[in-house]
């Protein structure tokens, strides 16, 4: 009879066992998952800046952002914050827009007329970058380049480049 208590007592206490380090685990593992910051530096690729290159343009043109912005139409916030809020964090980015005209050369003949593409000046300079130095790009392992085309309600014609780096390195 003391033998079968004893191996009852046994039992018991290597199931207590097993419940502690279970119960331990899934606090660690919740305590972990809480402390985790929610923006977690995610490493971006090329193909992933592509991405967000071509997601951001498509989304001002979409939005008309840059009819707003480029022909002068009343908007409230600044075309930098635009392009700040919508790349991840820690991406380096340097935005021109080109007016694309007709330079010269006759008109009814189209293959003798040229094209002339001027920077504008667009809320604080052609070229909007969140950059501290021209070596932000050249010192990133990822760099990506995205252009667009876009034709505003207006008729005019504006390229559009952006220059995307990964930032937090060199």
């Amino acid at each position: 009879m003391r033998r079968l208590r004893a191996a009852r007592k046994g039992q018991s206490r290597l199931i207590e066992a097993i419940l502690a380090a279970v119960i331990i685990f899934v606090v660690f593992s919740v305590a972990v998952y809480l402390v985790t910051s929610a923006k977690l530096w995610t490493v971006y690729e090329r193909g992933d800046l592509d991405r967000a290159g071509y997601n951001l343009l498509h989304t001002m043109a979409e939005s008309r952002v840059i009819d707003q912005v480029v022909e002068g139409q009343n908007t409230t916030t600044p075309l930098f914050t635009v392009v700040h809020r919508f790349l991840p964090p820690m991406t380096y980015f340097n935005l021109t827009i080109y007016n694309i005209t007709a330079a010269q050369g006759d008109p009814n003949d189209p293959a003798n007329v040229t094209m002339k593409m001027d920077p504008i000046k667009a809320q604080g300079g052609a070229t909007i970058s969140n950059a501290d130095s021209a070596d932000s790009f050249t010192r990133s392992s990822e760099v990506s380049s995205t252009t667009f085309i876009y034709t505003s309600r207006r008729g005019s014609i504006y390229y559009i480049v952006l220059v995307l780096a990964r930032g937090g390195e060199g």
